[in-house]
């Protein structure tokens, strides 16, 4: 109780402050809907409990060998935008890899500056996250062994990846 020079009396309040555990207006249904969209494009969304994947072929988003994102490419990117915004997150992280091309040093400027892209474009869209982190790694991690190269290949893509925060 809190006492001042009037004689009005205050309680305090006892109770916790609640965190927001989901985004206002998001539900199971809308993330199950959008996924399903995107995975309909080619975009794969891998969930593991409360971690999210977003993979998404570089020949989707970049012309050939450049860092310069497709004028298609921007629909695309606007509905992983909404995607994402039906989460709360802490960070964000978004790697991008390559195939081989004519060397390590050149394949992770290059990956580095695709995901410095995109992590852009999705900070322009009010994508809500305290930290969006990026990388460039080159034809590390690649998901197959042998390739011809180049953007056509599985192994050229850029990841985005997730926790969804609860409180």
């Amino acid at each position: 109780m809190v006492t001042s020079c009037s004689r009005d009396h205050w309680a305090l309040d006892k109770e916790e402050p609640k965190y927001p555990c989901k985004v206002l207006g998001a539900c199971d249904a809308t993330i199950m809907k959008l996924a399903k969209n995107l995975n309909r494009k080619g975009v794969k969304v891998i969930t593991i409990g409360q971690d999210y994947m977003i993979s998404i072929p570089a020949s989707y988003l970049f012309e050939s060998e450049t860092p310069h994102l497709k004028w298609k490419s921007y629909a695309l990117l606007n509905e992983i935008a909404v995607f994402l915004k039906q989460f709360r997150k802490i960070a964000i992280n978004i790697a991008s890899y390559s195939s081989k091309y004519i060397s390590p040093q050149r394949e992770h400027a290059l990956t580095l500056a695709r995901s410095r892209v995109v992590s852009e474009y999705l900070w322009s869209q009010g994508v809500d996250s305290r930290f969006i982190f990026t990388q460039g790694l080159g034809s590390d991690k690649p998901i197959i062994a042998y390739t011809e190269g180049g953007d056509s290949s599985v192994n050229a893509r850029v990841e985005i990846t997730f926790r969804r925060a609860v409180a």
